[in-house]
């Protein structure tokens, strides 16, 4: 019985021996990785007004555009997020217009989810009375020229403030407007020889106004509320957009 247990105690030691002085050779690898998000950035760049005080310019069209005359305006000021503007002596059937020219500073594509309109002073029935119409023009994939595509220009019906922004919306997104880095998106006309299509924010005080509008004002604010291109890339509506303007539903004309 000594015997027995003297070798399994050996044995017991030498396995233990064996596991301690078994050298086993590792390595290891790394990756290091540095994330830097991107930057989301639509910034209003550019912004005028049209109105009687541009006669020479109106004259210029064929036939020539008398339903700005006798009005008046100018852009207060503008930076990158907001645009003030004031127009005066607006009557009944008479127009005037905002020019705006925003562009992508970012670096993430970018599509116009909404446009809403806030009566903020004044005399809210003059508000309820204005009537615009819209038209628009992009350069979607940044290089710096318009794109010569069809752009929808909604001078068939006037419509009140809020509606006629809904229906540019929805004009945009129809055509899945997305602008690129570098990309730009007008609504109104900003070249010296006007050379470029019309678009703009046109807008009418109705002819149903009567005399106890005279001598009124009211104020206004209109925001657009820009989205990244795909706010849940899992549920992307643009399939195929491969970040050059080639985006599905916009025909060449």
């Amino acid at each position: 019985m000594k015997k027995v247990r003297f070798i399994s105690l050996a044995l017991v030691a030498a396995i233990m021996l064996m596991g301690a002085g078994y050298a086993i050779w590792s390595d290891q690898t790394f990756a290091t990785a540095t994330v830097k998000t991107g930057l989301f950035d639509m910034a209003i760049t550019n912004a005028r007004v049209r109105t009687g005080d541009n006669e020479l310019q109106n004259e210029k069209h064929n036939p020539r555009w008398h339903s700005y005359d006798w009005t008046h305006g100018k852009v207060v000021w503008f930076n990158a997020n907001e645009a003030v503007v004031e127009f005066t002596d607006l009557y009944p059937g008479g127009m005037v217009q905002i020019d705006l020219l925003l562009e992508n500073k970012g670096t993430l594509p970018a599509k116009l989810k909404s446009a809403t309109v806030e009566f903020l002073d004044g005399n809210e029935a003059l508000f309820n009375l204005l009537r615009i119409q819209t038209s628009w023009k992009a350069d979607i994939d940044g290089d710096g020229n318009q794109d010569t595509w069809s752009h929808v220009e909604n001078w068939q019906y006037w419509r009140p403030i809020q509606a006629g922004l809904n229906k540019l919306v929805e004009d945009t997104r129809s055509r899945n407007l997305v602008i690129e880095p570098g990309g730009w998106f007008s609504l109104g006309e900003l070249e010296e020889e006007e050379e470029l299509e019309e678009g703009c924010i046109k807008i009418k005080l109705d002819s149903s106004a009567d005399n106890s509008f005279q001598q009124q004002y009211c104020k206004f604010k209109i925001t657009f509320n820009w989205e990244q291109w795909a706010a849940d890339p899992n549920d992307n509506p643009y399939d195929g957009y491969g970040g050059d303007g080639d985006i599905p539903g916009i025909e060449p004309n």
